[in-house]
């Protein structure tokens, strides 16, 4: 099964992102099925500085993002 990783870091105001704050692996059989693991996640257990995350896949394709303050 294809892996995946959820990233998140701080994007500062003038939308500049900064190196990751925490990275999680993510299991899926399909882009569609990990970006709905990803908006699933409870983030009040991540680095509350991250305030943008990402999706890529194992070679490093972005398949989502989402700034924080769009979900919350």
């Amino acid at each position: 099964m294809p892996v995946f990783v959820l990233r998140g870091a701080h994007r500062a105001a003038d939308g500049q992102i900064g190196l990751p704050l925490f990275e999680e692996a993510i299991t899926a059989d399909n882009p569609v099925d990990a970006v709905r693991l990803a908006n699933t996640q409870d983030l009040s257990t991540k680095d509350e500085r991250a305030n943008a995350l990402w999706l890529v896949d194992a070679q490093g394709v972005l398949h989502w993002s989402l700034r924080r303050a769009d979900r919350d």
